[in-house]
């Protein structure tokens, strides 16, 4: 298995791009991409924002305001059952208006998101939430809370800087480039930038 990391994607992302995606499993490549927020992948189309979102296997989301991102990723880890309770409230009083108990209550079976919009946006640092798929056909949902790897130093030990090497090819104005061929130089001046520059380019033999 190849694995590909692509940090920041917009840069990459074309429409050729989310074919590539799909065939890559038959080729044992894995592709791993972020991305600042869902919408940036609209700067191709919104096809191509579907089909980019709808191939990876797993998820991984952190702190984030943007309504789309969210949505997205709430759209992908499915809803659970849950209930809605109503309590019935009555009305008394002659002069001023109150309300009481009566200790009626009905419960509603409804659908809620497993992963509430405000743990997106209150999300802490150092916690995730990843979404993985199963071979039974369900997705693996995990709140992941990272560890703050320990200080584990010997007393005993000192690190040592070493100087920084020094070179007498170093230029402050420009890359420094060499040449096997002297003659370069002076058939192509535009190499240089400059004509009275010939001479900061050395022959390596």
């Amino acid at each position: 298995m190849l694995s590909v990391v692509l940090d920041e994607f917009e840069p990459f992302a074309y429409p050729n791009f989310a074919r590539i995606l799909q065939t890559a499993r038959g080729s044992n490549v894995s592709f791993l991409f972020s991305l600042q927020s869902i919408p940036q992948l609209e700067t191709v189309s919104k096809s191509f924002r579907a089909n980019v979102t709808s191939a990876p296997n797993t998820i991984m989301l952190m702190q984030t305001w943007d309504k789309d991102s969210a949505e997205y990723f709430q759209n992908a880890v499915s809803q659970v059952p849950g209930e809605r309770r109503t309590e019935r409230l009555e009305r008394r009083g002659i002069f001023s208006d109150r309300y009481e108990k009566t200790g009626s209550v009905s419960v509603t079976e409804t659908r809620e998101n497993r992963v509430p919009v405000e743990h997106i946006n209150r999300l802490p640092r150092g916690q995730m939430h990843v979404l993985m798929a199963d071979t039974k056909g369900e997705p693996r949902y995990s709140h992941l809370h990272v560890r703050r790897p320990s200080e584990a130093r010997l007393a005993c030990f000192q690190p040592k800087l070493y100087p920084q090497i020094p070179s007498h090819n170093s230029r402050a104005d420009g890359a420094n480039l060499r040449f096997k061929d002297a003659d370069l130089v002076r058939k192509f001046p535009r190499i240089s930038g400059r004509k009275n520059r010939e001479r900061a380019y050395e022959v390596v033999i």
